[in-house]
Order: structure tokens, then C-alpha cells, then sequence
């Protein structure tokens, strides 16, 4: 039988074709398991976590301050159960070895800051260790942010201006790996300046952080800042924004996880780093149509080869 030239052809073609499927199916398949693989990391964390973190309601605004792998986490303090607004009469201190067990540990109070006896406005604030000094910066309601410090976590924390830092609100503090501080803060749009060594003075002009809404992300209070593997992720609530500069422009990258207030607007958090693993820690509302009582919850945080990031709440499902 004599076989054209041309039919060779076809089989050769036909061969080349059905090789290269295989090899693009296979390099395919590898690439969505490194990706599954870099998203999946959550099973090399500890699985057990404490949601609430504690049990008394009222936990809100956390935010967390590691020391030699012990978490003290600085919380706002609710207590105007049935009343529909913010009733914070101070701000807590927990801490905790093993993120599961957190005992309390100081109170920080209005009456040793400029706010005053009896203010109930103890709004969100951030903690910072900076040159064996610790300092906490408050929110006075929507009026203003101030800085207390103390000697060690625990306090006592005293206030270290006796006035405004800045007339705006809910700061997140940053430190750059050039160890530069930096401060954020505002809501309908975000502000970010350089602070000065002594934590107590800015050093530039505040600027305006420009955000590029291409998903949607909150016109809200409340942001934070962290960074991992040289992308900056600017949050607020569940919603996060991503860039390559510190001063942005951000571009929005939607939810990094879906219910127990993640959706929302008001879910004031923090992200953080322990013992090389990286965590969210945020409050969610029991009613927000009935009072304004939080919980605080924690979970995993897992970042993909493109700089993505997705909280794994499989523990909450678990543990509530």
C-alpha cells in the first residue's frame, strides 16, 4: 500500500497536537496545584482557635501588639446594651501564648488622657512597640486621634501630648522594613503621613491615599495596613486593596472572606504576624439594629502566588 506524502503529513501534525494537549493539560493541572498548594497553607497552622475570643460581649476594635511570641491584644470596650449607639468607657488589654487562651490584663482609661473622667467616646485606636516604649494611639469619638505610652504592654499608659496628634480618627500605625513609622486615619477618604522618631510628632504634610475602585470597598472609618512579600494591603472590614507603593495609587481586590461580618463595613480589624504565620482579627455586631455590642474573631490568613489573600474561616464554622 503506498502512502502519500501528504496523509504522513497529517499523522505527523495530528501526533504533534495530541502531545502538546497532554503536556498543556498536565503543566496546567501542576500549575493549579501550586496554586492550590500556595492558598492552601492553613494546614500547616495551628487548627484550633478561640472565636469569640473571649466570652464576655463587648470585645470591639482589636488590634494586636506581638512581644517574643506573646499576643496582647487592645480592644475597645462596649457596654450600652439596647442602646443604639457607641457607648465605650475605656479600652482592654488581653494577651494570650497560644491564641486560644486570652486573660485579661489592664484597662487604659480616659481620665489619664486629655479625653477626661467619665468620656464614654473611647473610640478605635492602634499599639506599637517602637524604641522600648509601647504607644497607643486613641480615637476621641470622630473629634480626634492622641497618643498615650507606657514602659511595657500592660501599661500603665499615660498620655504623652495632653492634646491631639491629629483632628481626625481610628489610626492604624505602620512600620516600613526601613523601620520609617507611618500614621493612617480618616474616613471618605484615607490620609497617611510619616511620623517622626519620637512617635509623638508627624513629619510631613499628610496625604491623600488614592484608592482605584474597581471592586467595591468601604467609604468607611477603621482601615489597616500591613504588608507581605513587597505588596502593601490597605483593608477595611473584609475588603482590601493592594499596591506596590506605600502612598498607593491601591488597586481593590474585593472580600477576603465571606459572612461573620466580613461583608460588612464595620467588621475594624487587624492583620498580624505570629511565629511566621499570619493572622485577621476583626469585631462583628451581635444586633447592630438593636445596640451596638461586639465579639472579636480570629482566623488564618493565607496569601496566593499573585498576591491575593483569603481568611480561612473553616475554624469559626467549627468552633461556634
Amino acid at each position: 500500500m503506498k502512502i502519500s506524502k501528504t496523509s504522513v503529513i497529517t499523522v505527523l501534525v495530528a501526533v504533534v497536537a495530541i502531545l502538546f494537549f497532554f503536556k498543556f493539560k498536565s503543566q496546567n493541572k501542576a500549575d493549579n496545584q501550586v496554586e492550590k498548594q500556595d492558598m492552601d497553607k492553613v494546614d500547616e497552622l495551628p487548627q484550633t482557635l478561640t472565636n469569640p475570643l473571649i466570652d464576655e460581649p463587648g470585645m470591639s476594635d482589636p488590634h494586636m501588639l506581638v512581644v517574643d511570641d506573646v499576643c496582647y491584644v487592645f480592644t475597645g470596650h462596649d457596654i450600652g446594651f439596647g442602646v443604639n449607639d457607641w457607648v465605650m468607657p475605656d479600652w482592654r488589654i488581653y494577651k494570650s501564648t497560644d491564641l486560644k487562651n486570652w486573660d485579661f490584663v489592664a484597662t487604659i482609661s480616659p481620665d489619664d488622657n486629655y479625653m477626661g473622667k467619665g468620656n464614654t467616646s473611647c473610640w478605635a485606636g492602634d499599639i506599637v512597640e517602637r524604641n522600648g516604649k509601647y504607644y497607643w494611639y486613641f480615637s476621641n469619638r470622630k473629634e480626634s486621634t492622641g497618643v498615650m505610652v507606657a514602659s511595657k504592654p500592660e501599661g500603665p499608659y499615660k498620655d504623652a501630648l495632653g492634646k491631639p496628634l491629629v483632628d481626625s480618627f481610628d489610626p492604624s500605625i505602620f512600620i516600613d522594613d526601613d523601620n520609617t513609622p507611618y500614621i493612617i486615619y480618616g474616613e471618605k477618604g484615607y490620609k497617611i503621613a510619616r511620623l517622626k522618631n519620637s512617635m509623638i510628632e508627624l513629619d510631613e504634610e499628610p496625604k491623600p491615599i488614592t484608592i482605584n475602585r474597581t471592586t467595591f470597598f468601604p467609604d468607611t472609618d477603621k482601615n489597616s495596613l500591613h504588608k507581605h512579600n513587597g505588596i502593601y494591603y490597605l483593608s477595611c472590614s473584609g475588603y482590601y486593596a493592594t499596591s506596590k507603593n506605600l502612598y498607593g495609587p491601591y488597586e481593590t481586590q474585593g472580600l477576603i472572606g465571606e459572612g461573620w461580618g466580613l461583608e460588612t463595613s464595620y467588621a475594624h480589624g487587624d492583620f498580624f504576624e505570629w511565629k511566621d504565620n499570619w493572622y485577621h482579627v476583626w469585631c462583628h455586631y451581635k444586633d447592630r439594629e438593636k445596640d451596638r455590642i461586639r465579639d472579636s474573631y480570629i482566623a488564618p490568613v493565607i496569601y496566593g502566588p499573585n498576591g491575593e489573600m483569603r481568611d480561612d474561616l473553616s475554624q469559626l464554622e467549627k468552633s461556634l
